[in-house]
């Protein structure tokens, strides 16, 4: 490619695309049709919710995490500090919960949430239900460690919308420093396969984003990282987000060693999550984001609840009215004075903020 895109308008978020972010959206909603258009009109409606008093009737995006674990320990991230016990998301849950995005007309699901979908064992037959329920817009996240060939003819064939994969490094040694495995070859071939299987079957879908982490460890390896990928995937996304060996308070219970939440500043109180979307985890516990903190704001549990009950309950009604008022819970409060999470006029101005 001869030019591309740079696109800055998520704090903390460097998008280098070898398709413009307007076109990813047009490939998709080309694929999908109206449907997929009135979606993003909703979703974008939603990102405007200081603005109104209106709500999706059920959530727009739903987000699974079929396992909290991971293969790698990667040394800035929650999945690897935070210890919980092992949960795995039963298949029959997972079924009841597509069965309801299905009655309700989901157009958009996230699979992996942070941890490693393809550890599921039964991973294919989660993404085969979910295109059959109706769900367009799929995220799937991996470290490709386990995208082998058969797995990316699947994802292709079942027309999986988006694959995002972590990376992280340039160079072996940084990949082993950062990931704590030596594997970053078998990964590099991985995500080239997924390319040249994705190009002969002719398929527009899925685009492929490559994430990288930026951090002391790999900085010197930005311009190295794009010459490697610039002429194989859609985009590459440098990603500035917390690091997670300097959040050891709250990982082992130090809290009260922390600033209260009201002496932490708060540029300002935009977040769009509990206006579109629900966050279903391995426990089966549902939170209105997916982010380290919001593990706090549990809702309810998909195993004794409907999503609906949950979407429409006070919990994350009046979280909702918190983020409308400025008057934080202590959880989004931290959340929100620990990092630039963007304001209201960026979301009302990005081109695609998903």
């Amino acid at each position: 490619m001869d030019s591309l895109d740079r696109s800055d308008d998520r704090v903390g978020v460097d998008y280098i695309h070898s398709v413009p972010l307007s076109d990813i959206e047009r490939i998709l909603a080309d694929e999908f049709g109206d449907r997929f258009r009135r979606y993003r009109v909703a979703y974008r409606r939603s990102l405007n919710y200081p603005l109104h008093d209106e709500l999706p009737p059920f959530p727009l995006t739903v987000s699974l995490e079929l396992v909290n674990r991971c293969n790698l320990k990667c040394i800035m991230c929650y999945t690897e500090h935070h210890r919980e016990a092992k949960s795995t998301l039963a298949l029959g849950t997972i079924e009841k919960v597509l069965a309801e995005c299905r009655t309700n007309d989901v157009p958009a699901m996230v699979i992996g949430m942070g941890s490693e979908a393809l550890l599921y064992k039964n991973v294919r037959e989660v993404v085969a239900k979910a295109r059959q329920a109706g769900v367009m817009d799929i995220f799937f996240g991996t470290n490709a460690t386990l995208l082998d060939e058969a797995m990316s003819e699947f994802l292709v064939e079942q027309r999986v919308a988006r694959i995002e994969i972590s990376l992280d490094a340039a160079t072996r040694e940084t990949y082993a420093r950062i990931r704590s495995k030596d594997e970053l070859e078998r990964v590099e071939a991985n995500v080239r396969k997924l390319v040249e299987v994705k190009r002969r079957h002719g398929a527009k879908l899925p685009v492929v984003r490559l994430c990288f982490c930026v951090q002391p460890e790999n900085l010197a390896e930005k311009d190295a990282f794009l010459a490697k990928w610039r002429d194989w995937v859609d985009y590459v996304d440098f990603q500035e987000r917390v690091d997670f060996r300097h959040v050891t308070p709250l990982i082992k219970g130090e809290v009260d060693k922390l600033p209260p939440a009201e002496a932490l500043p708060v540029k300002n109180t935009y977040c769009d999550y509990p206006f579109n979307s629900l966050h279903v985890w391995a426990s089966g516990e549902v939170t209105p984001c997916c982010t380290y903190y919001g593990r706090a704001l549990v809702l309810g549990n998909v195993k004794q609840q409907t999503l609906a009950e949950i979407w429409q309950g006070e919990k994350i009604a009046a979280i909702r009215r918190e983020l409308k008022t400025g008057k934080l819970n202590p959880t989004c409060r931290i959340c929100l004075g620990s990092f630039d999470h963007g304001s209201f006029e960026q979301a009302k101005t990005a081109s695609d903020p998903a």
